[in-house]
């Protein structure tokens, strides 16, 4: 009887092994009738530990994970290349800079008028200095891009043409940027249906100024290192640089590293791709054709007035907006909650420009809020379409600081701000 039951354990074993999903109906099923029988029962115990094991592995292999920019062919860095190329550019790879160079540069500091920060330059703009191809490619595309505002847009001036490029600011700067690819997509900060969703991160899209991917990997780091060495565009390391400056220098950026040596956060892909993976991997691979269709669009729409003004100087309008909230926000404004020793401030003015993201000081103490404006005198344009959606019931898990909070991040000698 012993022996039989042995068998018949050995039995039930292999035929468990060829059948990895009854592992665990094994371990629970068998009995120890003597030492074999019980070394029997730890093996299968063992057998089934190894095939958990595995599988945790393959579900991680599938795991989705993603660069913050990206390499296909439809990229900006992608078209950068190829332009150095045709060209017959031999340019460099990002150099490795010194540290000890950019701890101590040869640069003067200087504090920047009406505000208390302290610059400090950390490489030649310019001259003095390596190029890499994503360097050149920025280079010329945004000197030929103002070079057109300058020169076209005087002389192709109408007022059809003024307001389609205000229009287009709207579409792409406000839902776009500040509503999708700010508060939504980086931040979390509400949840809408997903046709809307994708409407509005395709306005995002349309600004110009990356893909969802890239853009909210960008915004998560500078968040976790606001204003330190990390930051890859603190106004701490130039007015300029934390403008645009930044843009033209994959050498620098690439030293913008956290404690632990990494320069990005993680490859893990960001909640909206892990939910629709289809629609934003598609965004991402094809981003620069849909560029290439919105000229084309407005040219087709009303030849070049509509091409210069719907296209070259709305992108450029909503891009130096969006850069205002890298650099003049965090030198000009107050600050009435603490964010951990950064920069960030409210500026009124810019928050009238770019539609609330100018209340910085209140985002960076409440990044999860979709109301960057907490007093009923900051106003803030993308809040109000936001609370418009909850309320006609497109738009849920609106977020926003309970009074609590507000008093818990209030710097001492500020008036508590309303929710």
């Amino acid at each position: 009887m012993h022996t039989c039951s042995k068998l018949q354990a050995r039995d039930n074993l292999r035929c468990t092994v060829r059948h990895s999903g009854h592992l665990m109906l094994l371990e629970k099923n068998l009995k120890c009738f003597g030492p074999g029988s019980c070394r029997l029962r730890r093996r299968a115990s063992l057998c089934a530990k190894l095939q958990q094991s595995e599988a945790a592995t393959e579900n991680s292999h599938k795991e989705l994970v993603v660069e913050r920019v990206s390499n296909t062919g439809g990229s900006r860095k992608a078209f950068a290349k190829a332009f150095t190329s045709l060209l017959g550019l031999k340019l460099s790879k990002p150099e490795d800079l010194d540290p000890e160079t950019l701890r101590d540069p040869p640069f003067a500091q200087y504090q920047v008028p009406g505000s208390d920060l302290v610059v400090q330059k950390l490489r030649p703009y310019f001259f003095g200095r390596t190029y890499t191809d994503t360097d050149v490619g920025y280079l010329a595309f945004f000197a030929s891009m103002h070079l057109v505002a300058l020169i076209g847009g005087p002389l192709t001036f109408s007022w059809d043409a003024l307001e389609v490029c205000l229009a287009g600011y709207v579409l792409t700067g406000m839902l776009g940027i500040s509503v999708s690819y700010h508060r939504q997509l980086s931040h979390k900060s509400f949840r809408c249906v997903k046709p809307l969703e994708y409407f509005l991160a395709y306005c995002g899209a349309l600004a110009f100024e990356g893909d969802p991917i890239e853009w909210s990997k960008m915004h998560r780091w500078h968040h976790m290192h606001s204003d330190t060495p990390a930051d890859r565009h603190s106004p701490r390391d130039g007015v300029w640089h934390s403008h645009m400056g930044w843009l033209f220098d994959e050498s620098l950026n690439s030293t913008r590293r956290d404690a632990n040596g990494n320069m990005k956060d993680s490859l893990s892909a960001p909640w909206f791709l892990k939910e629709s993976p289809e629609f934003y991997s598609w965004l991402r691979a094809t981003y620069m054709y849909h560029q290439i269709g919105q000229a084309t669009f407005f040219y087709m729409l009303g030849g070049v007035p509509y091409l210069v003004w719907g296209f070259v100087i709305r992108v450029l309008l909503t891009m130096h907006m969006t850069w205002l909230v890298n650099s003049a926000v965090h030198i000009w404004g107050e600050q009435r909650f603490d964010t951990g020793g950064d920069n960030s401030r409210n500026n009124w003015l810019v928050g009238l420009l770019v539609f609330g993201d100018g209340h910085h000081n209140n985002h960076h103490a409440f990044e999860y809020s979709a109301a960057h404006g907490l007093e009923w005198w900051e106003i803030d344009m993308s809040y109000y379409f936001i609370r418009a959606l909850e309320l006609l019931g497109l738009a849920w898990d609106v977020r926003r600081p309970s009074p609590a909070q507000l008093v818990a991040k209030r710097i001492p000698n500020h008036n508590l701000p309303t929710a």
